[in-house]
């Protein structure tokens, strides 16, 4: 069974077609590369899953079910999460307490809890304290715990945000153009990253990303949206050689 299906998704907004019969599947443990040129739909997809959308018709299953009626705030306790294109950090949170608001998606204190300072609460912090620096050391961010993000270079970031995520304990992790702002070299440090972080806690991964080199190299599976159609769906090698992928990133002459 797949872990994430994508079933027939239909959105519009102002009457223009954002999504139009979209599906495919998302095997567990497989790296899904979205493509396509601006406009194509892979965004609003992404917020179709992630719970900030709701589609006109269509459904989105996740391990086997629906989650169309789930809140945005329950993503993380279903085993989703996501980054964002442009890192989405607490600026006066230091890295440390960054990544410790993932944490806080599985534990059982809410805002009540935490106000009245209860002591079975105190004590859930400070598992939720050292959960997170074993997580930033796993990520190679342990020496910068007490830093914040405007203190931080852009691959830092990149690098805090995805263990944000991770702290959230996910199945499924959304990747929203995770190589912008990056260079070369720094976009193939963070591919090697993501490979590794992957590998190591058995994730599946859905990416949207706009350089090839990146998503081609990452993906065992590569989805191709066009001004809101699936036009293409394959290995990399195949996707890349359809004339329908080129025709709509390159234009009709080429």
């Amino acid at each position: 069974m797949s872990l994430l299906s994508i079933r027939n998704v239909c959105i519009s907004f102002g009457g223009i077609a954002a999504l139009s019969d979209v599906s495919f599947d998302v095997e567990a443990g497989q790296t899904c590369g979205l493509i396509g040129p601006n406009g194509a739909g892979k965004s609003t997809l992404f917020n179709v899953i992630s719970r900030v959308y709701q589609p006109a018709s269509g459904d989105v299953l996740f391990d086997g079910r629906s989650i169309l009626k789930e809140r945005i705030h329950r993503m993380p306790s279903l085993g989703i999460a996501r980054t964002f294109q442009n890192t989405a950090l607490f600026p006066t949170l230091t890295a440390l307490e960054n990544v410790m608001v993932g944490v806080h998606a599985h534990m059982r204190a809410n805002f009540v809890d935490v106000t009245l300072n209860l002591r079975w609460v105190r004590k859930e912090e400070r598992k939720a304290r050292d959960e997170a620096y074993a997580i930033l050391e796993q990520t190679g961010l342990a020496a910068i715990a007490n830093e914040r993000p405007p203190n931080l270079s852009i691959p830092t970031l990149k690098r805090l945000e995805l263990a944000r995520a991770l702290a959230a304990q996910p199945r499924l992790l959304l990747l929203d153009e995770p190589a912008t702002s990056l260079n070369h070299q720094e976009v193939s440090e963070f591919s090697d990253f993501i490979q590794q972080v992957r590998k190591s806690r058995g994730l599946t991964l859905l990416l949207v990303e706009h350089h090839m080199g990146f998503v081609m190299g990452l993906s065992d599976n590569v989805v191709v949206l066009d001004a809101g159609r699936k036009i293409a769906e394959g290995v990399a090698e195949d996707v890349q050689r359809n004339p329908e992928v080129i025709e709509a990133y390159l234009g009709a002459a080429a």
